[in-house]
């Protein structure tokens, strides 16, 4: 860029007397101009993270923070080809573990939570599972009914399972344009 902004200097000063070589000097720097136009786009497309990472890693930053002030052991892990997730799909995937975390904390009596996300085929699996009490009967409060709203608005389900502990599946089918 400061080629570029030399030769345009130059061919200021030259313009009234040399047309043609300030022309030449100003086509010059429009070329290395585009080039390095070009590399600074390309540095920055390097340096930018993926849009999944930025999903996943805020995703782990949430649990590890919410282990943190909860005093829950937690752990995320993932699998597939997390690309297919679109920006839509993360932020249902953060309310909806946001809620379980919540859910968590407030009654499961638990000591450990276990959050993981899977691109599986056509669909997104996300399971939040606690080592917690668990509940035979599941009533569903406001924040489930919310978390099945959330998903549903996008043609998935939620799965909630008092067994063993408490999970919270979250089910996204994947759009044929992801």
């Amino acid at each position: 860029m400061t080629g570029a902004l030399i030769q345009m200097e130059a061919a200021k000063r030259i313009l009234q007397t040399d047309q043609v070589s300030a022309e030449n000097l100003l086509q010059n720097a429009i070329g290395i101009s585009k080039e390095a136009i070009e590399q600074i786009r390309h540095t920055l497309k390097n340096m930018k993270p993926a849009l999944q990472q930025l999903g996943i890693q805020r995703l782990k930053t949430l649990v590890e923070a919410f282990g943190g002030h909860s005093g829950l052991v937690t752990t995320v892990v993932h699998g597939g080809d997390l690309e297919l997730i679109t920006p839509l799909h993360w932020k249902i995937i953060h309310e909806n573990v946001t809620e379980a975390l919540t859910n968590t904390a407030k009654y499961a009596n638990a000591t450990t939570v276990h959050v993981e996300v899977r691109v599986l085929g056509k669909m997104i699996k996300v399971v939040v599972n606690d080592n917690g009490r668990g509940k035979d009967k599941i009533v569903k409060g406001l924040g489930l009914v919310g978390m099945e709203e959330r998903t549903a608005s996008v043609g998935g389900t939620i799965i909630a399972d008092g067994t063993k502990g408490f999970s919270v599946t979250t089910l996204i089918p994947l759009t044929e344009n992801s």
